[in-house]
């Protein structure tokens, strides 16, 4: 519930930020769910990878996994559907024990639609709807659950989730990042944490509101030391360099260290720690770690306060459709 809050909540945030330097058009059509990307298969597996490593209880309550085969022919398919559909059927019968209809009475009628039973004696049907049924138990089992899950996972997505994992656990540095919870005995650590946190740009008394969500940060009271994780998914092999620049995952993790350091519990004299966590997705599944410099952090802080500038400039006259340069010229804009 509260990440569905946090995206509900007008402010600026990284994104808002990527889809700024397309367009301020394209950036306030995108806050306002008029253009919305088509989701791709790798951006379901990042966030699939990320439940999976950071939130394991919320994992198991929208996944689940199971191996089947679907059925050799589509007349075994629907007689299997068609099953789990009697199963959820009233009765028709006035007895409380039978409210649904029985197994037996499911697998009969399952088979008549599906099947010539004209000639078969009532026993002789149940018979082979029987084997039917065994033949197809774990599908069946996959059309009983599936709705009460986004999703269920077939077993080659499981062992990928699996890999993945065991890719971070053996990088001696990830590891530590990702799954070492108690770094001292006075130490905090949060996943998929929510920021939000004000700029300072003031126009009118009123501050430029943002948010961040945070993969990981964990807390370390005794040695005043804050360390941030963000994890990245990617199918790129190798070096990570030109990822990072392209991606402008340097200037996120900046953006979110002035999150952190907006957070009003953690102390000023803290230190921050910032790093990315890449894993591949694809064989041979190498994870690598990358720390945020100070002088890069002071690097992306110029280019994001340039960045915020402008965008407070249109959050605040509510003009999107241009650029700035565009409204307060005479309608030709700067190269």
């Amino acid at each position: 519930m509260e990440i569905k809050k946090y995206f509900s909540i007008p402010a600026v945030s990284n994104s808002v930020i990527r889809y700024f330097q397309i367009s301020p058009n394209y950036c306030w059509k995108r806050m306002n769910n008029e253009i919305i990307d088509e989701e791709k298969s790798y951006t379901y597996l990042g966030k699939q990878s990320h439940m999976y490593i950071l939130e394991s209880e919320e994992f198991e309550k929208n996944y689940t996994y199971l191996d089947f085969k679907t059925p050799t022919s589509k007349q075994q398919q629907t007689f299997c559907e068609d099953y789990i559909k009697y199963t959820k059927t009233e009765s028709a019968l006035d007895i409380e024990d039978e409210k649904f209809l029985s197994h037996e009475a499911s697998l009969v009628y399952a088979y008549q639609d599906n099947y010539t039973a004209d000639k078969k004696s009532a026993e002789s049907i149940l018979k082979s709807a029987k084997i039917l049924f065994e033949i197809n138990s774990e599908y069946i089992k996959y059309l009983s659950i599936k709705g009460d899950y986004r999703e269920v996972l077939s077993k080659s997505r499981q062992e990928l989730l699996t890999t993945i994992t065991q890719a971070i656990r053996k990088h001696k540095k990830a590891n530590a990042l990702i799954f070492e919870d108690q770094v001292s005995s006075r130490t905090q650590t949060f996943n998929e944490l929510p920021v939000y946190w004000d700029f300072p740009i003031v126009i009118e008394g009123t501050a430029l509101k943002c948010k961040s969500l945070l993969d990981r940060l964990i807390v370390d009271h005794e040695k005043k030391v804050v360390t941030l994780v963000d994890l990245k998914t990617t199918s790129v092999i190798g070096s990570q360099v030109s990822t990072l620049e392209e991606r402008q995952y340097y200037r996120q993790l900046a953006f979110y260290m002035l999150a952190v350091k907006n957070i009003k519990e953690i102390p000023n004299d803290y230190k921050i720690e910032a790093y990315i966590v890449f894993v591949n997705t694809v064989d041979p599944f190498e994870c690598k770690v990358y720390k945020l410099s100070d002088v890069e952090f002071q690097r992306q802080i110029i280019i994001i306060t340039n960045l915020l500038t402008e965008i407070s400039w249109h959050w605040f006259t509510n003009k999107w459709e241009y650029s700035r340069a565009y409204y307060e010229g005479d309608g030709t804009e700067n190269l």
